[in-house]
């Protein structure tokens, strides 16, 4: 009965939300914050034990398949936007700079990581520490096209360095995903003392084929003429058997969901017509999943996640600022790459909130719990931060265009 009712709130505070909330005021912190929806983890967290325990530990058990549709949900949008008609309409150095961006950010984390939590976390198995930080590595990667969204209205004139981080924080997450599906089919089954490379590729191999199947079976029953609506709802079944699957098997349906995306949108030739059809079901959907982040949240502070906490920051504004002009040079940028251009992907956004969750489902230590809360305290304040440092990117950047 208590699931019942909390499931009934749930669905009140996604429909006041997305009425009400959910839309932009003027461009500052504040308006960022209720824009980007943080203001639901922090609701989730007041709606759970350690709040009023509304949505208690048995609750969220019978809750998790919200939970796993909204993964699943993410990772579908988010690979559904990854069309190759979308993406060759870009200069192929965009690509480029999108992989070696990504690489450095995440080899300069690994490294500074495994300096610090060596030394915070010595007696943790080193299958799990090494894990967890190349897991918290992939995180720091990843960018929010949210704030870019925020703020297009305050540039009144769009040039190349808008449409160039537009293409960079749509594709950041996507090395992040590929990066969870590797170390969750190797790291996750610690438990293989032999074979453990062959083993792992199988259930790599599984993650990546059977989604590519999924998304080609479906596009064969709805190839007809179907009804954008029937459409959405057979694509939702679809989406909650995915992210159902992925589950029981243990492995991260956020990228088992986005290679069906990514799929699916390859095929179909009404793309453009269904992705607005798919967004418009964003939003409720999106409060609910942050709400459950909120009640998963086993909120933790001590100078262990203090530390962890500023070097996150730190790691993400070094690693985003100072590779930009050797990367521009080595790439023949037609324009210059500052370093302060990099502070326009200091935003995580909905994919990392997804990541951070697929985390805690898949790996259930108590060192998680740690990782986990440093990782949304971190984007917690880079969401904060963000739109005042934008300023100082990608406006002033764009106003000498």
């Amino acid at each position: 009965m208590k699931a019942i009712f909390a499931f009934g709130l749930l669905i009140l505070f996604a429909f006041l939300g997305s009425r009400f909330l959910f839309k932009k005021r003027f461009f500052s912190p504040v308006s960022y914050f209720f824009l980007s929806g943080i203001i639901y983890i922090f609701l989730g967290l007041f709606l759970g034990k350690k709040g009023l325990n509304v949505l208690s530990p048995e609750v969220l058990r019978s809750l998790s398949p919200l939970l796993n549709l909204g993964l699943g949900w993410v990772g579908f949008l988010f690979g559904f936007q990854l069309e190759y008609k979308y993406i060759r309409r870009f200069p192929k150095r965009y690509i480029g700079l999108s992989f070696l961006y990504s690489f450095f950010v995440i080899f300069l984390a690994t490294v500074a990581l495994i300096l610090l939590l060596k030394f915070l976390f010595p007696s943790q198995p080193a299958f799990l520490l090494y894990g967890m930080i190349v897991a918290l590595a992939l995180l720091v990667s990843i960018s929010s096209p949210s704030l870019l969204n925020f703020v297009s209205s305050e540039i009144p004139k769009k040039g190349r360095y808008y449409y160039l981080a537009r293409f960079l924080v749509s594709v950041s997450g996507f090395w992040a995903i590929a990066g969870l599906a590797i170390i969750s089919s190797f790291w996750h089954f610690p438990f293989f003392k032999n074979n453990v490379f062959s083993k792992g590729m199988i259930f790599f191999l599984f993650s990546t084929i059977i989604p590519v199947f999924l998304g080609l079976l479906f596009h064969v029953l709805t190839v007809r003429k179907t009804s954008g609506y029937d459409y959405l709802v057979y694509l939702l079944g679809l989406v909650f058997f995915a992210a159902g699957a992925a589950s029981y098997f243990n492995l991260p349906s956020l990228f088992i969901c986005m290679v069906m995306g990514i799929t699916l949108s390859n095929l179909t030739k009404i793309q453009e017509k269904l992705y607005p059809l798919l967004l418009s079901t964003e939003k409720p959907f999106y409060i609910i999943f942050l709400i459950l982040i909120g009640a998963l949240w086993e909120f933790n502070f001590d100078y262990k996640i203090g530390l962890l906490v500023i070097l996150l920051l730190f790691i993400r504004a070094v690693a985003y600022t100072f590779p930009l002009r050797p990367l521009g040079l080595i790439l023949r940028f037609s324009f210059p790459l500052p370093a302060h251009y990099g502070l326009c992907f200091l935003s995580f956004g909905g994919v990392a909130l997804a990541f951070v969750v697929s985390l805690k489902l898949i790996y259930q230590y108590p060192l998680t719990d740690v990782f986990v809360s440093a990782a949304l305290l971190v984007i917690v304040v880079s969401d904060l931060l963000s739109p005042l440092i934008l300023k100082k990117a990608l406006l002033k950047l764009e106003s000498r265009e």
